[in-house]
């Protein structure tokens, strides 16, 4: 019995090496790593919708002042002495609302078009003082203000991508905006006293042109930064005054063109 179990045991043994041998003498299989899925870049192509806001500030800030006199005096002989020939009158101020665009993309170019709409909180007035010299309304008062109200435009945008999420862009096109311009004397000497003021409010179309960049910071969305140059042409204000049998005007005009710096979000969709 002693001899069979040693007998066993031995066997047990022999099978156990061979075993171990042969899995020693299998190939080793290196492991498979799979790559990570390719991050697909950002397509600006299609529609997309966004809100802006930033700041607009005039550039042409010079009131003219010009005027007509039927008789030997009036508003048209007291420019240069009691009124001003020019007033220097900017305005500043919040400019911000909405766009709505669509994008075609070509490679690394984008091409598109652009529309938005924008409120505007940006006036400005000032109070002349009499000129130092004399005359036939002395002591007056002229009084200027300006002011933008809302702005719209229609552009094309034509952009390059130096880099997947990132869009370089030159932009111009049509502009229309509501601005107003005002203009006062005050004559408390004068015959009859003078108190007038005039308050322009119009509609004009005019252009603008561009530039800005723009980044896809997550799928759908993303941010810009953006300068406009607007001109909606000149716009003028006029006040009458009658004194005797004689009529006279001051006719105040200024060309309203401004700077627009602003910054957006939109979603593409």
């Amino acid at each position: 019995m002693r001899r069979f179990q040693c007998a066993l045991l031995a066997a047990v043994a022999a099978i156990g090496f061979t075993s171990i041998a042969s899995a020693a003498d299998m190939p080793v299989k290196a492991p498979v790593y799979k790559a990570a899925p390719a991050i697909a870049a950002p397509n600006w192509a299609g529609w997309y919708v966004g809100a802006n806001a930033g700041w607009v500030g005039s550039t042409s800030n010079t009131i003219t002042n010009t005027g007509t006199d039927t008789g030997a005096f009036g508003l048209g002989s007291s420019i240069g002495t009691e009124i001003p020939a020019a007033i220097d009158l900017g305005y500043s101020g919040f400019i911000g609302g909405g766009q709505l665009g669509y994008n075609w993309q070509a490679g690394n170019w984008v091409y598109g078009l652009e529309a938005d709409f924008d409120g505007a909180s940006a006036k400005s007035s000032a109070t002349i003082p009499d000129a130092p010299a004399f005359g036939l309304f002395a002591p007056v008062t002229t009084n200027a203000a300006r002011e933008l109200d809302w702005l719209g435009t229609f552009r094309g945008r034509i952009g390059i991508t130096p880099a997947a999420p990132f869009l370089l862009y030159a932009t111009g096109g049509l502009a229309v905006g509501k601005h107003q311009l005002g203009i006062g004397v005050v004559a408390p000497a004068a015959l009859p006293p003078a108190n007038l003021f005039n308050q322009t409010s119009t509609t004009s179309a005019g252009w603008t042109i561009g530039a800005g960049a723009e980044w896809m910071f997550a799928p759908h969305w993303s941010l810009k930064a953006e300068y406009l140059y607007v001109d909606l042409g000149s716009i003028s204000s006029t006040i009458n005054y009658a004194y005797g049998a004689n009529t006279s005007s001051l006719t105040a005009t200024v060309r309203d063109t401004m700077n627009i710096v602003r910054g957006g979000i939109n979603y593409h969709f």
